[in-house]
């Protein structure tokens, strides 16, 4: 009696039906958290990394893929079309430190070669970041001065600056955007040895 008793116990459908519930659920949650941390972080499929800097070429494209489709939506960012240009998003300073809107920042370097590009601050939700002005923080190639390699330095941050800068205000985290229109970096899907600029640390207000 008492063997049958435990038999019944091990097979007993019920109890079946509630560890593969259990074990359902616990799937669904894990993967919700691990597509929401990839999403949030940048780890979708198909990234291009050039230093600190993240692009998406297939972010415009039908054939984007499913996790790359949904940060978009997350950032609530039009994306580029593949013929039209590519974005690089950097978050983060050299060091891997997130960037800060209290704290001013120097970009030196260069970028892959454009017709045009723009640098634009935005929030992490990709709400624009302001100038203090009443303006959105955005720069544009046309109006940067270089140096005779044709690199240049900009000053990103809430403190004036000689030169090139880029006035940012508020507080919290933020990330830098390029956006390269009319580049072979989109048109051939990347080029040999592309740069972007660093992003170093200057300081930051108390």
């Amino acid at each position: 009696m008492a063997s049958s008793s435990r038999s019944e116990n091990l097979f007993n459908p019920m109890r079946l039906f509630v560890d593969i519930a259990v074990i359902m659920v616990a799937g669904l949650v894990l993967g919700g958290l691990l597509s929401k941390l990839s999403i949030e972080n940048n780890l979708g499929f198909g990234a291009l990394k050039i230093g600190q800097w993240t692009a998406w070429p297939q972010a415009g494209s039908r054939d984007a893929d499913p996790y790359t489709k949904a940060k978009v939506a997350a950032d609530g960012e039009v994306p580029l079309g593949a013929a039209e240009g590519i974005a690089f998003h950097g978050r983060t300073d050299e060091t891997g430190e997130p960037l800060n809107l209290k704290c001013s920042y120097l970009l030196q370097g260069s970028t892959p070669n454009a017709r045009l590009w723009t640098l634009a601050a935005h929030r992490n939700d990709g709400s624009a970041v302001g100038n203090g002005l009443g303006n959105a923080a955005s720069l544009v190639s046309r109006n940067i001065v270089r140096d005779q390699s044709g690199r240049f330095s900009i000053t990103v941050g809430p403190q004036l600056a000689a030169g090139n800068w880029l006035q940012t205000s508020g507080d919290g985290p933020f990330e830098l955007v390029f956006r390269l229109y009319d580049s072979p970096v989109t048109a051939s899907g990347g080029i040999v040895d592309p740069e972007m600029p660093i992003i170093r640390l200057m300081g930051c207000q108390q």
